[in-house]
């Protein structure tokens, strides 16, 4: 068994260690395939200095990149393609001000790029499990753990009948004033567990809170966590105290103002 097929067996089930160095290649050459979309193996060339030919076997999956091949690919082609403009053109807002991200969120390509992006920033980060809260984030966090090849967890505002347990979490909301509570079955996770916390947009932290709150009632910890699009820096400076200082916020779009 190769060491990154090895897992540490822990309270009588197999625990992951980090990603991969196969679930990152295997991620660079996803977002690879979807820029030869909008690209000539000519075009990638030019932004990678990876000969075409190479770049060709890549794509068709006749050759598989390096680590050091796949990190140089992600600095001088993925970063910079027309495909993440091509993300945030899909962000609307509503007359009302919600930001709506349903277009991206129901976009496979759309899915398995931003999958693969987190695969890489988080990728030399231990994760057992991606929790989300219900419904907005689901599709998401469930395409981001496939790629991690991760359980994926939802916390939801109701419980289900037949499944014992649930951690909870009161959500607080200032305007208008109510509170609402996220719950999360407790044979979902387990004590120790490294978790990475998914959202599609953050604004006032509320709901990335109540899930930092479950992880904790859990006896988990939190690894990280992940924003697709974030609308102010209010979420960060009330979910920030609440991380371990090993946690890492990623925030794939900043968009204060801008959409």
């Amino acid at each position: 068994m190769q060491a990154s097929e090895t897992r540490h067996i822990m309270r009588g089930r197999v625990k992951a260690r980090p990603t991969d160095s196969f679930n990152y290649v295997q991620s660079v050459v996803n977002r690879l395939r979807i820029v030869k979309g909008g690209m000539t193996y000519s075009e990638m060339e030019g932004s990678s200095g990876i000969h075409s030919t190479l770049l060709c076997r890549y794509v068709t999956g006749s050759t598989r990149p390096s680590i050091e091949q796949s990190e140089l690919l992600e600095k001088t082609l993925l970063r910079r393609t027309w495909f993440r403009d091509k993300l945030k053109e899909k962000m609307t807002v509503t007359k009302d001000g919600y930001l709506d991200m349903h277009t991206v969120t129901s976009d496979p390509n759309a899915l398995k790029w931003i999958a693969g992006e987190v695969v890489s920033r988080f990728s030399k980060t231990k994760c057992d499990r991606v929790l989300t809260a219900a419904s907005s984030g689901i599709s998401l966090a469930t395409a981001i753990a496939i790629e991690m090849g991760t359980p994926v967890v939802h916390a939801t505002h109701s419980k289900t009948s037949g499944v014992g347990r649930y951690y909870e979490a009161d959500l607080h909301s200032r305007s208008p004033s109510e509170v609402s509570t996220l719950f999360l079955p407790g044979n979902q996770m387990s004590k120790g567990d490294s978790v990475l916390i998914v959202d599609d947009v953050a604004t006032s932290g509320r709901t990335l809170t109540g899930l930092v709150t479950l992880v904790s009632n859990a006896g988990c910890d939190v690894c990280g966590i992940f924003v697709l699009a974030s609308r102010s820096d209010a979420w960060k400076e009330k979910v920030s105290p609440l991380l371990p200082p090993e946690a890492k916020i990623v925030v794939l779009y900043e968009l204060k103002g801008e959409v």
